[in-house]
């Protein structure tokens, strides 16, 4: 029996036949099991002689153990969510930390019998991503660009939408805006920032070197930088994440200066307790969810021998509590 019958008999195209028989994820459970069980009742045998199907195909999450303390809000979920769409679709996902990786990307790959890797965390410095440029595994890269054949992107917009942030700022009077960068060698970092020195350009606004403190992400840089923008003039702060707003409040606190009066602060995730804190914070927010199910439809593309794609979220400012008018008298 060939495959153009049992496409016969059971009314499907050649082709689905053939998918099902060779354990392809873009066919239904259903389909495969029916195309299974009836060429093995009438005696189908592959090219090597046996019934072969891979019913379940792998998949690695890889990520930098070094940056989860300080965005485990938001890898880990986008590791889970990701999980979840692939074994909705017969993949098995496998999460794996960077520092455990001891060997070139695409012979971690063969010899770990991965089909295709969602990486997230990484920075510009990281060897996983000069190594990547090569690649050919399908791979889908988290708030990086990177361009390749096997490569493709995801991440939020982070230009236009920090701008527009900056720009309600100078709104509510502010003028002296301060920025607390996550990390020199990222990627998403620095588009934040490049999209807080448009808002102020585009307002006539001079951009202030010493307005920029650098940071890691933290909770804890945000607490120490507090120390160093109570020694200046600046009347509100946009920080390149929730963690480190959350630790400028903190901060700000205790070196006595109120927020949202004295200074306005707003942050980028929108984690879960953003909104709970007191005064709860104005950010942007980000769906690890869709982020997942995206770059799983992402990776999935390049598995189906497409070419690979940069796919750009846009983010959405939650307006809250932690910015305020500034008054004349602050002037």
């Amino acid at each position: 029996m060939k495959v153009k019958d049992i496409a016969k008999e059971l009314h499907l195209s050649i082709s689905t036949v053939s998918k099902a028989l060779n354990g392809a994820f873009d066919v239904s459970k259903e389909t495969k099991q029916m195309v299974i069980t009836y060429a093995k009742a009438h005696g189908y045998k592959s090219r090597d002689e046996r019934l072969s199907v891979k019913t379940l195909r792998r998949l690695c999450f890889i990520y930098d153990n070094g940056n989860i303390a300080n965005q485990a809000n938001i890898i880990m979920p986008l590791g889970l969510a990701f999980s979840s769409y692939a074994r909705k679709n017969n993949f098995e996902v496998v999460q794996t930390p960077i520092e455990s990786i001891n060997l070139p990307y695409n012979e971690f790959m063969k010899q770990n019998n991965f089909d295709g890797s969602f990486i997230a965390g990484l920075n510009y410095k990281s060897n996983l991503l000069k190594e990547l440029s090569s690649a050919i595994y399908p791979t889908v890269l988290y708030d990086n660009i990177l361009t390749g054949d096997m490569v493709a992107t995801i991440h939020n917009e982070n230009i236009n939408t920090v701008a527009q942030l900056v720009e309600i700022l100078i709104k509510h009077n502010h003028t002296k805006i301060g920025f607390i960068h996550g990390d020199k060698n990222s990627f998403v970092s620095n588009e934040r920032f490049a999209g807080y020195i448009i808002g102020q350009v585009i307002n006539n606004i001079d951009y202030n070197p010493k307005y920029i403190y650098y940071g890691d992400f933290s909770e804890a840089c945000g607490i120490e930088a507090a120390k160093y923008f109570s020694q200046t003039d600046v009347t509100a702060i946009v920080c390149a994440s929730d963690l480190m707003a959350i630790g400028l409040i903190q901060g700000l606190e205790k070196e006595g200066i109120r927020v949202p009066e004295d200074i306005s602060v707003t942050g980028y995730d929108d984690l879960e307790i953003s909104k709970y804190l007191k005064p709860s914070l104005t950010t942007i927010h980000q769906d690890p969810n869709e982020m997942g199910e995206k770059a799983f439809t992402l990776l999935t593309s390049i598995l189906m021998n497409r070419s690979s794609q940069r796919l750009v979220i846009n983010g959405e400012i939650k307006l809250r509590d932690s910015i305020a008018m500034r008054r004349p008298a602050d002037e």
